[in-house]
Formats: C-alpha cells, structure tokens, sequence
C-alpha cells in the first residue's frame, strides 16, 4: 500500500512539473496574509503559490501537490467562483486564509472617484434612437468598497452545469417563441456532461431572462455556502417594502401558470447578484472619466476602434460568441460591450422616464448592433455608435440577453456625490 501511495504521489509531481511549465507563480511574503489575500486566476490555469516561510499544512479542497515545504501547485477550477486555502504555519494553530477568485477581478476601491451619467446626445441622434431618451447627467462620485466582478459575461456552459437540474429533458408545452429558447438550452444539456469543466473562453450565454440570470445568481450563491440575494413567491405581500419587493416576467425553461413572481431582495446576503445600473457604468467605464464609450466619442467613433473592445454586427440568430476575445477596460474586464446585453438593476426608476415601473434595464448592446445607421427607422437593435455608458433600454423581465454577476466582500459600501468641475 505504501509503495502504491508512493506511486500516485510521483506520478502527481511529474504531471504537476509538466502542468507548471506554463504556470503562473505568486510568491506570497507571509506577513501579506495578516489579513485574508486574494488572488485572481482564470478557469484551469496551472497555479504556483510558494511562501518566504515554510509551511506546516494547505488546506483546501482543490487537489494540489507540495512541491517543497513552501510551495504548492495547482489547477484552478473550471467553473467561476471562489475557492480558499488556509494557510498553517509551523509552530502555530491558527490558519491564515488565501482566497483565489477564478474568473473574477477583485476591485478594492478607497474613495476612487469615478463618473457616472453620460452626455445628452443632440436632438436628432435622440429622436432615431430608443437608447437615448432619458436624462441621466454627468456626476462624480466617490466609492469606497470592495467587489468581485465576473471578468467576462456569463457563459452558456456555466448557466448549463449550475441550472442542470431545472433545464428540462423533453420540450415542454410553450408557445412557439418560447419553446424556441427552451429547445435551445435542452440541446445544450443533450451536448453536455454533467460537471464537465467549462473553458475560460466558453460562448456568452445570450438568451437568458432576468428571473433566469437571478436565479443562476443564487445558485452561485448556494454552491459557495454564501446566503442567496434573491428570494422569489408567486404570492403578493403587501407589507413588504416596494424597493425590496417587486414583481418581474416569470420567464423560465418551462411554463408557469403565473406570468408573473415576486423578488425580494436580502440586502444583508453576502452572495451573488446583478449589478444595478451605477454599478455597472462605474464598472463599465472602467476609470474612464473622459469618454463616452470605450473606444471614444460619439463625434469621432469609428467602427475600426469600436471592434477592438466590442463584438459588433456579427451575430446570426441565437449564435453566440466567445467571451475575452478582445481588449479588456481599464478594470480588466471584457466585453463589457457588444456580444450580450447586459440585465442590471435600477436604483433609482424615477430618473427614467421610460421606464414605467421596470425594475430592469439592458445595458451594453449586443453583437447583432447595427452597421449602418436606422435613419429614423424602428429597428430592434441600435446602431452601433448609439452604444455608450448611458445607453439602455426598460425591461419587465421579457427582454432576453445575458449579464454578469458581482458579488460585495463585507458590508462597506460607500457612494458619496464630489463637488467636481465638469470635465
């Protein structure tokens, strides 16, 4: 038996030393693990983490291998999310903890100045385009807190492995549009292994309805023993506050009988949730406080520069793209534009006009955008120079798209409004 054990362990340490030829190494100083140290990674990567002091004992549910008695190799997950390793010392009973966010930037802001709101477009681009309707003035504003933010849009191959079990079998009885995106998903799963590694550059999931991404979100929440943000009844509770209770499409993988269910925020949960509207223009823009998008202003745009941050005018149907293909913002984070729409929350619906008791806007546009401008014509999707960090559009809930999650480490966010000069 121990000469099997000690097999097993020498044929880990060779697949380990060819897996750590394209590793990326972290060398940690032990004082830096005072407090909880995060490090961020991409779904399997290979992993090195080596210590200036030895260590007595990892403990984690990863499978790892002890290269020497301060460093560890690895393999990060293959689905998103966070995974932790204790830390023990020799000497000492006490863990120190080192969390690794796969698939997420960890943003720590501390009275970061950033910039919400966009330009008011001139009457005629407004009057062609439903993206630009609301009043929504440039502000500054200071942040204080820390995030976990999904580097890239949800995948199809994560909505699959963490909502297996409420992805139907067989076609249920729907509507002809609707059953057209349940066979989509049902196709999907047909395809698919359960607990299958999903690939860092898996296709952006894009036809997903708010009560669809909310409920991922929770299962996110679940899977990591974090306390769900949302919680869903069909049944009315008046006494509720209306800014924590509100009513969205019960669009699902099957039918319902009710059209509509009922979401009431847990604002003390500490797990997964959609960004609201503030949160994703401040990620979104990424520290930019000059521009109107990525990849300029409105008056002198290009669809050349456009294409290096946003998948524009190239999607067919439900196709779907990969994620992480072009250049990332100032945050790390891609495709923050064109590929999918984004769901976001509202903060504040009164500042829309438009929006009617919507609790949802989309944001970001998607990679059907137009090429060529409507020239006043209704079209379903915007012109691509109509894409902006102001642009969006209501949504009940009936609007299909995709988004990504965010997640708040402890309850210290601040936003407080600067009295700045207009840029």
């Amino acid at each position: 038996m121990k000469c099997r054990v000690g097999m097993k362990k020498a044929v880990l340490l060779i697949a380990a030393s060819l897996a750590l030829a394209n590793a990326s190494q972290y060398n940690i100083k032990s004082d830096s693990l005072k407090n909880e140290l995060w490090l961020e990674a991409e779904k399997a990567e290979s992993i090195k983490i080596c210590l200036d002091t030895p260590v007595r004992e990892w403990k984690t549910s990863l499978s790892t291998v002890e290269l020497n008695d301060s460093c560890l190799a690895f393999q990060a997950p293959t689905l998103i999310g966070v995974e932790t390793l204790n830390v023990y010392f020799p000497n000492s009973d006490s863990s120190h903890k080192i969390n690794l966010a796969v698939g997420m930037k960890y943003l720590d802001f501390r009275n970061e100045e950033v910039l919400l709101g966009y330009n008011e477009y001139p009457e005629d681009i407004a009057a062609t385009s439903d993206y630009f309707t609301n009043n929504d003035p440039e502000r500054f504003v200071s942040v204080t807190g820390t995030y976990l933010v999904d580097k890239y849009p949800i995948t199809n191959c994560e909505i699959t492995q963490l909502l297996w079990d409420d992805i139907p079998d067989a076609t249920p009885k729907l509507n002809s549009t609707l059953k057209e995106f349940a066979n989509n998903w049902i196709t999907r799963k047909k395809r698919s292994i359960r607990n299958e590694n999903c690939s860092s550059k898996d296709s952006a999931a894009n036809i997903l309805f708010l009560y669809q991404v909310m409920k991922y979100a929770n299962a996110r929440s679940i899977r990591e023993g974090l306390k769900p943000y949302y919680r869903f009844t069909t049944a009315i509770q008046s006494s509720l506050s209306e800014s924590r209770y509100f009513p969205v499409s019960y669009l699902d993988f099957t039918d319902h009988e009710n059209g509509e269910i009922y979401v009431l925020i847990d604002t003390y949960s500490d797990g997964y949730r959609i960004p609201y509207y503030n949160e994703w223009m401040m990620f979104a823009r990424g520290g930019d406080k000059e521009n109107e998008a990525p990849w300029g202003n409105y008056s002198s745009a290009t669809l050349e520069n456009a294409q290096k941050y946003a998948k524009l005018v190239t999607g067919r149907g439900w196709d779907s793209e990969p994620v992480g293909q072009l250049l990332p913002n100032g945050y790390g984070l891609y495709d923050m534009f064109g590929l999918v729409w984004e769901h976001v929350f509202v903060e504040n619906a009164s500042i829309f006009p438009d929006q009617n008791g919507n609790p949802s806007r989309m944001k970001g546009g998607n990679n059907r955008s137009l090429k060529e401008h409507p020239a006043g014509k209704a079209s379903a999707e915007p012109y691509w120079k109509h894409l902006n960090y102001g642009s969006s559009h209501p949504n009940w809930g009936g609007y299909f798209g995709g988004g990504r999650l965010i997640r708040n480490i402890g309850n210290n966010v601040k936003w407080s409004e600067v009295k700045s000069e207009s840029k």
